[in-house]
Parts: C-alpha cells; sequence; structure tokens
C-alpha cells in the first residue's frame, strides 16, 4: 500500500510530460497552446482571453449564448451549433421538462444552462435570462394564435421587451432575430404582417447590434412541413389543397439555415443586415404534396378546396381556440388560409445563403429527406404502392422531385 503514492506521483509526472511535450512540439507552452487552439471564431469583441481548449464542445469559446424559443424547430440546431463551438447557451423554456431534455446533451457538462418557467411577459426573467450574455437569439414565433397568446403579442410586443432588456443590459453584442420569408408589411396573413412589424421593432431599437434572417418555410426531421401532409396522408381520406395548391414556394432544409446563421457570427459584416434564405427548388403546395405522397408511396389523395368554402369551416376552429386550450389543424386557421393566396419565393436584389458561404441542398433529395420514408407503411425499403397505385415496390434510386418515379434515395 505504501508503494501507490509513489505510483500515483510516477504517473502524475508522465502525463505532466507528455503535455509539456505535445507542447513543445506545438512551438509553445501549455498554456499558450490552449488560447489559440479553440473550435470557432465568432466575431465577438473582448473575448480572446477567454478562449481556450483543443476544440469542440469541451472548449471554452468564451461566448455565452441565450437562445429563446429554444423547444422550436430552429433553435435546436442552434443551441448543438453554438455548443459545438465550446459556447455557453442559455435555454430559457416554458414547456414541460421532457421536451427539453434533448438539449441538455448539446454541450459538456456547465455548458448548457436551462431556465425553466420562462415567460415573455416576465420582464426581470428575460434580464436575468441575458445577464451574462454576449449573443442573444430570438426564435419565438407562433403558426397559429391560441386563446392565450395573439400574433401581435408574440411577434411584436415581444421583440420590444427583448430589445429594451438588451439595451439596459449593456453587455450583448449581438442580436440575431429570426423571422420568414414573406413577412411584408402588405403580406395577406395577420401572421406575416406581424413578423414585419417585429423586424422593424428590432431594427429599430437595435440597428447595427441585429441581424434578421428570413428563412423560407424549413424542412427537416421534425418540421411541421412535410411531416403534416405525411401524417395527413395516413389518417385521412383526403387532403384538402387550399386555392387547389398554387401557392408557390422554395422550401429550404433547416441544417444549411443553421449553417448560414453560424457563418453569420463569424464576420461583422453581417451586423446590421438582412438575409433571405431559400431553397434551390421553387414548388407549388399541390407539387410538394405529391411528393410527399410519392416518397411514403401513398396514393395521391388530395383534392383542391376552394378558399370560399374553407373559410367557413376555419372559422369554427377560430372561435374554439379562442374560447378554449386547443388548435385545429394548421391549414383550417383563417390565417393559414390568408397565408395561402400569396407566394414565397427569393426576391430579387437582396441577400442570401451565397453571401454567408452556403450552398443550399435540394429538398427534395437525399439526407434532406430521409425521415420521410419512415412513414412507408412496408417500411424503409418496401413502401405501401407505387405512386401508380399498382402494389409495394422498392426505392431503386429513381429521379426526384419532377420525375414520376418514386424520389431518390439518399446521396453517397
Amino acid at each position: 500500500m505504501r508503494g501507490l503514492p509513489s505510483l500515483a506521483q510516477s504517473l502524475r509526472a508522465a502525463l505532466a510530460a507528455q503535455h509539456g511535450a505535445a507542447a513543445l512540439a506545438a512551438g509553445s507552452l501549455p498554456c499558450a497552446a490552449q488560447s489559440r487552439a479553440y473550435s470557432s471564431d465568432l466575431a465577438i469583441r473582448g473575448l480572446d482571453a477567454l478562449k481556450s481548449g483543443p476544440g469542440g464542445r469541451s472548449s471554452v469559446s468564451g461566448v455565452t449564448a441565450t437562445v429563446f424559443g429554444c423547444s422550436g424547430f430552429m433553435a435546436r440546431y442552434l443551441a448543438n451549433a453554438l455548443g459545438n463551438t465550446g459556447s455557453q447557451v442559455v435555454l430559457p423554456y416554458r414547456c414541460d421538462d421532457t421536451d427539453v431534455q434533448h438539449l441538455r446533451m448539446m454541450g459538456d457538462l456547465g455548458q448548457v444552462v436551462m431556465l425553466p418557467n420562462f415567460s415573455i411577459r416576465d420582464d426581470e426573467f428575460v434580464r436575468r435570462a441575458i445577464a451574462r450574455s454576449d449573443l442573444v437569439i430570438n426564435c419565438v414565433g407562433a403558426t397559429q394564435e391560441t386563446w392565450n397568446y395573439k400574433f401581435e403579442e408574440v411577434h411584436i410586443e415581444w421583440p420590444a421587451r427583448l430589445a429594451k432588456a438588451i439595451q439596459e443590459s449593456g453587455k450583448v453584442e449581438r442580436v440575431l432575430h429570426m423571422s420568414c420569408l414573406g413577412a411584408e408589411a402588405d403580406a395577406p396573413s395577420r401572421r406575416l404582417r406581424t413578423k414585419a412589424a417585429g423586424e422593424e421593432v428590432i431594427c429599430s431599437e437595435l440597428g447595427q447590434l441585429a441581424t434578421i434572417f428570413k428563412p423560407s418555410v424549413m424542412t427537416g426531421t421534425e418540421d411541421k412541413f412535410f411531416n403534416m401532409y405525411a401524417t395527413m396522408a395516413k389518417r385521412v381520406p383526403a387532403l384538402p389543397l387550399i386555392g387547389g395548391g398554387a401557392t408557390r414556394m422554395q422550401p429550404v432544409w433547416v441544417r444549411d439555415v443553421a449553417a448560414a446563421i453560424m457563418n453569420s457570427l463569424k464576420t461583422y459584416d453581417s451586423l446590421g443586415q438582412t438575409y433571405y434564405l431559400a431553397g434551390p427548388d421553387v414548388m407549388t403546395v399541390a407539387e410538394q404534396v405529391d411528393f410527399v405522397y410519392r416518397t411514403i408511396r401513398e396514393k395521391n389523395t388530395s383534392i383542391p378546396m376552394p378558399a370560399q368554402l374553407a373559410l367557413p369551416m376555419a372559422g369554427v376552429w377560430d372561435w374554439l381556440a379562442s374560447k378554449a386550450p386547443l388548435r385545429g389543424p394548421l391549414m383550417f386557421s383563417t390565417d393559414y388560409i390568408q397565408e395561402m393566396q400569396g407566394d414565397y419565393t427569393m426576391p430579387e436584389g437582396v441577400l442570401g445563403f451565397e453571401a454567408l458561404d452556403v450552398k443550399p441542398h435540394r429538398v427534395t433529395e437525399g439526407l434532406p429527406i430521409e425521415y420521410l420514408r419512415f412513414y412507408r407503411s412496408g417500411g424503409y425499403d418496401f413502401g405501401t404502392e407505387n405512386p401508380d397505385g399498382s402494389g409495394s415496390g422498392r426505392d431503386v434510386g429513381g429521379p426526384g422531385f419532377g420525375h414520376p418515379g418514386v424520389a431518390r434515395g439518399p446521396s453517397s
């Protein structure tokens, strides 16, 4: 037993010698090597002295970021990307703990700070959530109104509250605000008009601190887009297409959006800018629905529905949502039907993916549609039937969107 202390000392000495040899090989002392070997260079001033580590989640980037709306679709990818740079991530949430438990693994021990009982009406909570943050990201948004939250409060009043707290903090150096493509003052729906008003609030109050992102409708494993169509294809006898599904969009993969946002943090040139992020393919809603049916190998049972017929049905759901804690189907809300009266494609003369050094993927082939294949009743490889209804068949890697065959398999 007396030999154990000496053995431990010998091991420590050997490890110290190895560490010193590695540092000498790198041409610097251990502490100097750590100060240069961090995982990312985010464009936030005054953090060089705080950076350390070999890179990745166990490093320290020197950045503390607060992500509001962390339980949503986009925010989880940003939390993961920030954690991967060695940043400390503060995640306020108002949902059940089980809804955000996956976010705890986005960083190393102590790197992810969960703040429960978040409310956009609690100014003191907001001030506490950003008290130590250099970076604030706002992903709070609503696709439908509820009896508790209206579009105006979520999209306009909340950004105003957040901007005031940021101004009072005196520490926040950068603010990222998530809006959406189509958010304009003259948009056909209140959701989009209030989104546009929220952008104006952020820009007017925070100026050059803020960067605005306007992604098109986003696809991905947890989306409420292709997943919605696939779920309805399985559960309802016919899927209604408001206005015949003529609305044109440019869906974008969520991972491309996350990559563009992270690239924006690596340069000061993005401060005060607005970026429009859209995928490479323009598709009507009818084409999107047909693509989903073909990918999951179900017969297309979608039917056109005039907006004039859908609006009375939506009015009933809207009334119920205003009186009780429930929401009807998204496509049967008055605001969604009004939103389908416009087109949502990339405008000319604006900053997009190319300005952030990202080449967006097509959302109709390869990895971006991997999750859709699991809706096939016969399993991943063998689906229920071919698009022509002739029985089960196997995906043999045929062309994707726009081709009469089945969707293409993942790219090698």
